[in-house]
């Protein structure tokens, strides 16, 4: 009787914890998306927000904000202020004048020291993530990385030249913080090729490999196959 009750409180014990991963791995997901949106709503709202204060304490409002809800309304309306603003730019940007004057100051920020590296540097890349036709992040590829025998999954930018032989430029990311890895040049038939797409590898970064898709092993088992086949007797 005693290991009956026993045996019922473990049962009760592991269905507990059942339940809570499962509660934990459906609340997660809406839990990330909302600090997302929560934070980027605050940064591009709240760029302009001090000129919404501005505005209504030219008004007479000067009172706001009274609360929470005050808030969000300034944010919201600095939101709207920075996408109006954005759409004026661009269509100042597209005209003769504009396009004079931003050459202009492109111009004394290229000539500033420091502050050209940042500005050239920022400007290509987002030119190579936002052109058509072009891809920051090639293909998805595995390597042997950091030593032989260990597959890092990495985004091939681009291909350079080296002493005379072509290699291509990797990007290996590391988590939690994808934006930051490490840059290897390697040979294109030291790579193990993947059909994952861009996204589906930042899903399996940001899950910390828990999201791993099926061609990943089937990529690797491949390549292996392909390394120890010469070397097998079929007899």
């Amino acid at each position: 009787m005693e290991e009956k009750q026993l045996g019922m409180i473990a049962q009760f014990k592991k269905d507990v914890r059942r339940r809570m991963l499962t509660g934990l791995l459906l609340i997660l997901p809406v839990y990330v998306t909302f600090f997302v949106v929560k934070f980027l709503f605050g940064f591009v709202g709240g760029t302009l927000s001090p000129v919404i204060k501005k505005i209504l304490q030219f008004y007479g409002v000067a009172a706001l904000p009274k609360s929470s809800l005050d808030e969000f309304i300034i944010t919201f309306l600095g939101l709207i202020l920075t996408f109006i603003s954005l759409y004026f730019i661009g269509i100042f940007a597209a005209n003769v004048v504009g396009k004079s004057i931003i050459t202009y100051f492109e111009n004394l920020l290229t000539k500033t020291p420091i502050i050209k590296s940042i500005y050239s540097s920022v400007k290509q890349i987002i030119h190579s993530i936002s052109l058509p036709g072009k891809q920051a992040f090639k293909r998805v590829v595995l390597v042997d990385f950091p030593k032989e025998g260990a597959k890092s999954m990495g985004f091939v930018t681009g291909v350079s030249n080296h002493g005379g032989r072509k290699k291509i430029s990797v990007f290996i990311p590391t988590i939690p913080n994808p934006t930051t890895g490490f840059l290897i040049f390697i040979d294109e038939n030291d790579v193990t090729e993947t059909d994952l797409t861009v996204e589906d590898a930042f899903k399996a970064l940001f899950s910390a490999g828990v999201l791993i898709p099926e061609s990943i092993s089937s990529a690797i088992k491949t390549k292996d196959t392909q390394v120890s086949s010469p070397n097998q007797n079929p007899f």
